[in-house]
């Protein structure tokens, strides 16, 4: 599986929100997408955790 870059998992997030936010979502979908979307969040938080160690180890090379 390839991996979903930060702005393809924020997009998916909105969707989710867009459905939850529906009435005619019912409460097991609901229920099923809220646990998708934590995934999701877990996954852009892992993503940026990783872009700011980039980003420190490229500012800490570039001070030598």
């Amino acid at each position: 599986m390839m991996q979903k870059t930060y702005e393809e998992l924020v997009a998916e997030l909105r969707e989710i929100v867009r459905k939850v936010e529906d009435d005619s979502t019912g409460l097991e979908e609901s229920i099923a997408l809220f646990r998708k979307g934590e995934e999701l969040i877990r996954e852009c938080e892992r993503l940026l955790n990783d872009a700011e160690l980039k980003i420190t180890e490229i500012a800490g090379e570039n001070r030598t």
